[in-house]
């Protein structure tokens, strides 16, 4: 993989200029830090030259966490207005992104948008929004100008393909993945060690639809077990009802690498995938904490939301219930800390279903959509093609 900071230079001829853009923090403990890091793994021709705009940590520290974010936004922004606009333009969706990607499709160059969620995600994190009628048609904007987009679930796929002229033509599926060496690669030094205390894992982005209120009320249920602790790795709006759980049982860790996070994974019991059905689960879901419980070969106990419910079933090594049932919930955790053989035979089959979403066994969908985007080897597409190779040349 090419290197993670900004790739400068001049640009041979050949070569196929690509400029990402993710507003939202990509430290390595983030899903927008996984999903850029893993785009990059995917962006598999030799011809790409990618340069990468965004925040790679969660700075400057003395700030308040409210002003860090404003800074943030605010100096992607700026870095990616003054970028050469050369070449293809991805980006991951964000309100913000519009201001960005008019620098490329005025002047008729390619712009691939990844678009992970739906305006209730928005929404939800940041209730205000809802009330920001000039934020919506923002965020809507870039959807409708993209050359292509990408989604990692069917569902999403069809939202978008209510908001562009052409529908669902340049929309296209691709499953998110997982650096599904690395959760091996702990997987394997966690077999070479002395067990610890039995525990089941949540980690992961802790927005209020992310289900921490099920776990919390599924660990104070009679039939969770008293000998099985629970371990949280994250933050996010429901951190605060964590640090404010008095069970001794409850482990709460913070933010976490993605080494340390596979290190949790790969020692955990059994990992929760929980989410709350509600608008911003409606048009599917595609979390990594799915595939990456699977690489880790821990067995996992997902809540039914659309999207969410295909992968888990696709990867398999998981237990399907109800979203927002803490009863079923603290059963199904009893059942399967009570059931080794169990276990086993979850964690084997998603192993075996895990290798086919690392990040670089899907390389080839997303370059063919760079390809179709710039309109390279793309046969009869005539005088649109010639136009979107001269400007990506230009």
């Amino acid at each position: 993989m090419r290197s993670l900071g900004t790739i400068q230079g001049g640009v041979e001829e050949g070569e196929i200029p690509l400029t990402l853009v993710w507003v939202e923090l990509t430290s390595d403990s983030t899903a927008a830090g996984a999903h850029v890091r893993g785009t990059l793994q995917r962006l598999n021709d030799a011809r790409f030259r990618p340069s990468v705009i965004t925040q790679w940590e969660d700075r400057p520290t003395w700030m308040p966490r409210p002003a860090r974010k404003m800074w943030r936004i605010a100096s992607v922004v700026a870095r990616a207005r003054l970028a050469p606009a050369r070449g293809v333009l991805l980006a991951r969706w964000s309100p913000f992104i519009a201001l960005i990607s008019g620098r490329w499709t005025k002047r008729g160059r390619p712009f691939v948008l990844f678009v992970q969620g739906n305006l209730d995600d928005m929404y939800d994190s940041n209730p205000w929004t809802r009330r920001a009628r000039w934020l919506t048609d923002l965020a809507l904007s870039s959807i409708r100008e993209a050359t292509q987009v990408i989604t990692p679930s069917e569902g999403l796929a069809e939202w978008v393909g209510t908001l562009r002229p052409d529908g669902r033509t340049d929309v296209t599926v691709i499953p998110n993945g997982a650096d599904v060496a690395l959760f091996e690669q702990e997987r394997a030094k966690a077999a070479r060690e002395t067990a610890g205390p039995a525990h089941a894992l949540f980690f992961g982005n802790m927005a209020r639809w992310q289900g921490i209120d099920t776990i919390l009320d599924a660990l104070a249920d009679p039939q969770w077990p008293e000998d099985l602790g629970l371990r949280v790795i994250g933050d996010g709006q429901m951190a605060d009802a964590v640090r404010a759980c008095g069970d001794p049982r409850l482990t709460y860790l913070g933010r976490r690498t993605k080494p340390e996070v596979a290190a949790a994974a790969a020692r955990a019991e059994i990992s929760l995938a929980t989410r709350h059905d509600i608008a911003a689960s409606a048009t599917g879901v595609s979390p990594f904490k799915i595939i990456e419980s699977a690489a880790a070969g821990t067995p996992t106990v997902v809540t039914r939301v659309p999207g969410q419910t295909e992968l888990a079933e696709d990867i398999g090594g998981s237990v399907l219930i109800d979203a927002g049932d803490a009863p079923a919930l603290a059963g199904a955790v009893a059942r399967l800390h009570a059931d080794a053989d169990a276990r086993a035979a979850l964690a084997e089959r998603g192993l075996a279903g895990a290798a086919r979403y690392d990040w670089a066994a899907r390389a080839d969908e997303l370059t063919e959509v760079v390809h179709a985007a710039a309109g390279l080897a793309q046969p009869g597409d005539g005088a649109a093609g010639d136009d979107r190779r001269a400007a990506v040349a230009s």
